[in-house]
């Protein structure tokens, strides 16, 4: 075998087949770091046969003038069960971004460290626990176990959902009430889902904008999301939720008469059995209901006349590829949550990936802080409630190359840092 350049073609089949892939780790990306004027490799390894056996796209970025910082993010694609293969890999790396003057190399591979539930009780080992001594019989230095969100840093955790061999009623059936209710809701209540086109994805941005502010995060800036959307071309779905007000107006109306038609029921039980103490409870629950079913009415009339027949109220942003679904990320209209149109994305996207037989349906990242006062606690409830479990991944790899000069690069950042 021998470690070797890919070509696009190449890289793009192999990663296309193989588990255990990231969307940063397709041709896609591969585009995209070359229109933004990045250094980009595609190396792997192939077989005697001249088979590409693994694969990582690597980025480069100059380091003290003289230098580069290569990067493989969530590389390689690899089968991590053939540890003479990762030996190989890391080995050959190691070599060929020295000849292209490397100063230092970071890897945070795609791969389960242990699975936990969304109260950070680990459930099981992933068995890879050997990566760590490997890496570091290679040289490759482990920046630790680390859990929050940083700006560089990959996040070490992500909530997954399991839909292998799974239905939709089975998934439905697996969440929570609060979940199971929400879901079943959107799919009578007048919420549809739509897929934004380019230049609709300001719809989108306004929704995350919302959140942030109403959430206090950080959110990506306009061009993160149109290049990946522009690159990664259908392996980005935009699913908008809004609300049809002529169905859903219908659809209320027709539970009012449901509702009229059992209270006139309800007090002929009782006109015939007026010790009847249960037609009564009967009878007033209905009412409440039907109280309740006119407010809704009224308000929908209402924010018919004021928005129109279509009322957008949820967006998120889907990255897609053979191997997952991931939910990248989201927003809601605080105004009007209470439609749940977060729900009825999740709902779609899911459906999505059944009846596209992706296994994986991906929440993305949580903090790993398993806490009540945690920052993301409430993303982590919402995550945990579509009985999804936790992966918590290995983490970074930094080997030096240039040691004596990392050393330096390392003291110089230490002292620039105390400064801030």
């Amino acid at each position: 075998m021998k470690f070797t350049n890919l070509t696009a073609k190449e890289f793009g089949a192999f990663t296309d087949k193989m588990p255990n892939s990231h969307f940063t780790q397709m041709v896609g990306n591969y585009e995209l770091k070359i229109a933004e004027s990045t250094e980009t490799h595609l190396v792997g390894i192939k077989n005697n046969d001249n088979e590409v056996i693994a694969a990582c796209l690597l980025t480069a970025v100059p380091v003290m003038k003289f230098f580069k910082y290569f990067y493989s993010n969530r590389g390689p694609v690899i089968d991590f069960e053939n540890k003479e293969l990762v030996h190989y890999f890391f080995n050959e790396l190691a070599k060929y971004v020295k000849k292209h003057n490397a100063l230092y190399l970071r890897v945070d591979p795609y791969l389960a460290y242990q699975y936990r539930n969304h109260d950070g009780e680990v459930l099981a080992n992933a068995g890879h626990d050997w990566i760590f001594d490997k890496m570091k019989q290679l040289g490759y230095k482990h920046e630790g176990f680390l859990t929050g969100f940083d700006p560089i840093l990959q996040i070490r955790f992500h909530s997954v959902l399991d839909l292998a061999g799974k239905t939709a009623k089975d998934v439905l059936n697996g969440m929570d009430s609060l979940r199971k209710r929400n879901t079943k809701k959107v799919q009578k209540n007048g919420v549809k889902v739509r897929f934004l086109g380019e230049d609709e994805l300001p719809i989108f941005r306004s929704f995350m904008e919302d959140t942030s502010e109403t959430k206090d995060f950080d959110d990506r800036d306009d061009d993160f999301y149109y290049n990946r959307l522009r690159y990664y071309k259908d392996r980005v779905l935009v699913p908008l939720a809004y609300m049809d007000f002529d169905e859903y107006i219908t659809e209320l109306k027709a539970e009012r008469e449901v509702l009229s038609k059992d209270i006139n029921k309800a007090v002929k039980d009782i006109e015939k059995r007026p010790e009847n103490k249960k037609a009564y409870n009967k009878k007033e629950n209905l009412e409440q209901q039907l109280i309740a079913n006119q407010q809704k009415i009224d308000e929908a009339t209402a924010l018919q006349e004021k928005h129109g027949n279509e009322l957008p109220i949820s967006a998120a942003y889907f990255i897609i590829n053979p191997y997952e679904v991931v939910y990248y990320a989201g927003g809601t209209s605080n105004e009007f949550r209470h439609f749940a149109g977060s729900y009825a994305i999740q709902w779609k996207m899911i459906n999505y990936a059944i009846d596209h037989n992706i296994d994986r349906y991906n929440f993305y990242g949580i903090s790993g802080h398993f806490t009540e006062d945690a920052e993301d606690a409430g993303v982590v409830k919402f995550k945990k409630g579509f009985n999804a479990d936790v992966v918590e991944y290995v983490g970074d790899f930094i080997k030096p190359i240039n040691k004596p000069m990392y050393k330096i690069y390392t003291t110089l950042k230490k002292i620039k840092d105390k400064k801030k």
